[in-house]
């Protein structure tokens, strides 16, 4: 994990297995990092609630303990999440509402904008959230 909140820039990255006994203490360390930082409540809640969703869905893969890489990125205006893993939407993009389909629908509520980039093997989710009072 790296922080440097002197910075224009400041970066948080965890890579876990995707296991459930991950989510409760990868979802502290990202509470605690956002805090450190100063990013609001709203937007943190928002921001951990994404993570876990997207580490939860990579779980629900038959791979499930894989590593899935967390970054977070924040510049006083905008934090971005960047979640890297094999997604159960990555899998069955065709489902209308598998239970991947259903978090990716709950990051893209809490998101001011949601980015799925997939292939074959990976997906990669990046999600912004604004920071109110900013640009």
């Amino acid at each position: 994990m790296t922080a440097d909140t002197d910075r224009d820039l400041a970066v948080f990255t965890a890579t876990v297995p995707t296991r459930a006994e991950q989510l409760a203490p990868l979802r502290h360390r990202i509470r605690r990092w956002l805090t450190r930082c100063r990013v609001p409540a709203a937007v943190r809640g928002d921001v951990v609630l994404a993570a876990h969703e997207a580490v939860s869905d990579a779980i629900d893969q038959p791979r499930s303990g894989d590593p899935t890489t967390v970054t977070l990125h924040w510049d006083e205006e905008v934090v971005v999440l960047t979640a890297i893993d094999h997604f159960t939407w990555t899998a069955r993009a065709a489902a209308v509402d598998g239970p991947g389909e259903r978090r990716l629908r709950v990051i893209t509520r809490v998101a001011a904008r949601v980015d799925l980039d997939v292939d074959a093997d990976r997906g990669t989710l990046t999600a912004y959230f604004q920071v109110p009072g900013r640009p």
